[in-house]
């Protein structure tokens, strides 16, 4: 049982340390903009989202804020919370604009085990008020 634990906190830890990596990686390197794109849509995409000049540093945050909330146990709900958006739009822009089938299913599929490991968490949500 005690290794088990120590799998699934290793699982949720490299999930949150990817969503401090990324957006960190954004900001460092590419100075808040997205990264270039091969695909033409996804590089339409990218461009439409830095040109509003909000959506990138709304993401960043809300990644940072979720992959660091993601790191600890007692957070770890918040921060699934959080990045959720995020990961619908990650395996979106795979699915339909880069044709990265895999890479596009790898997070939200992580991210929904992560979350079924979590349920108890989210089982108030559900729970009738009385």
């Amino acid at each position: 049982m005690k290794f088990a634990n120590i799998g699934w906190s290793g699982a949720r830890i490299l999930f949150g340390l990817f969503f401090l990596y990324a957006p960190l990686m954004v900001l460092i390197e590419f100075g808040g903009r997205n990264p270039p794109e091969t695909v033409a849509a996804a590089s339409d995409f990218a461009l439409a989202l830095d040109r509003t000049g909000f959506m990138n540093p709304l993401i960043i945050g809300t990644m940072l804020t979720g992959g660091a909330a993601l790191l600890f146990q007692r957070s770890a709900p918040l921060g699934l919370i959080l990045l959720g958006p995020s990961v619908v739009v990650i395996a979106c822009f795979h699915w339909f604009l880069t044709g990265k089938l895999f890479w596009g299913s790898v997070w939200p599929i992580w991210f929904l085990i992560l979350t079924w490991r979590q349920r108890t968490a989210f089982a108030r949500l559900w729970a009738p008020v009385t």
